[in-house]
């Protein structure tokens, strides 16, 4: 192991090649183990200091799942693996590490280049186990829209989006143009996705699996999806924002509760 030095600090580097500094340490606290859900605080941001994300803005708790390293060369997880219930740590990753391989972004955001460093900012709350987690769960079920709405409202703000929603209340960010024409009834289209909530915990992606394919208006998706679809075309990147009224609304579906807003980007791969 071995330091060095930049505006945040001296770090640490550990043997996975990871950079680091703990700012408080509980040596004698429980340590993670893979699959572990664990409640975090957690930020990361550019060299520059412009915040990415704060979980502090989500309006619920943030939990991650402690999964293996999802890259070589020093990875969140292995930062995370490090830490004892109650640590606070800095970790510098770069960019292309640590938002497209652990954070699952599908592109880079405006201004943040591959090599870029990302410093995150984590407290390791607790380690939850089966019982905190029923609790937990249960608490998350939101009241209604009105909450939803505030803690929406929540993250546009901390995301600095600034898009209108369209009439039925979507918002969609382009991210790259695309060319031909925009998708209708009846096309065959291929997609990639990566879909979060507003609290940033990932719900599922085609990242490194098959693309998706389907055949517009033969299949039942929900509202906001059918929508984003057709404003798109081929090799058109955006963000979508779905809130649960053009979503699942009042139901839960697994990993996806009750008046939850549904974050979606989409890439579209091919247009037939």
């Amino acid at each position: 192991m071995h330091s060095c030095k930049d505006n945040y600090g001296d770090f640490n580097v550990a043997e996975s090649g990871l950079q680091y500094r703990f700012v408080e340490s509980h040596e004698n606290a429980q340590l993670p183990q893979i699959g572990n859900v664990l409640e975090l605080e957690y930020s990361y941001e550019k060299e520059d200091g412009t915040i990415l994300f704060d979980s502090r803005e989500g309006g619920r708790k943030y939990m991650k799942t402690l999964e293996k390293p999802a890259h070589t060369g020093g990875s969140i997880e292995d930062g995370l693996a490090m830490m004892h219930e109650g640590d606070s740590a800095i970790f510098k990753i770069s960019a292309e590490n640590f938002l497209l391989f652990s954070e699952k972004y599908g592109h880079l955001p405006n201004g943040v280049d591959a090599l870029d460093p990302i410093i995150i900012k984590v407290r390791l709350v607790d380690i939850m186990d089966e019982k905190d987690m029923e609790i937990y769960l249960s608490s998350r079920y939101h009241t209604g829209e009105e909450k939803e709405m505030e803690i929406l409202d929540n993250y546009l703000k901390n995301a600095n989006i600034t898009a209108e929603p369209t009439e039925s209340g979507l918002y969609f960010i382009e991210r790259n143009a695309g060319s031909g024409d925009y998708i209708k009834e009846g096309n065959e289209v291929a997609v990639n996705y990566t879909l979060t909530l507003t609290d940033g915990s990932l719900v599922e992606t085609t990242l490194g699996q098959e693309p998706m394919t389907f055949v517009v208006g033969r299949e039942k998706f929900i509202a906001g999806w059918e929508e984003a679809i057709r404003r798109m075309r081929k090799g058109m990147t955006a963000t979508v924002i779905i809130p649960s009224k053009l979503g699942y609304g009042s139901e839960a579906k697994g990993d996806i509760l009750p008046y939850s807003t549904l974050i979606f980007d989409i890439e579209i791969l091919d247009v037939k």
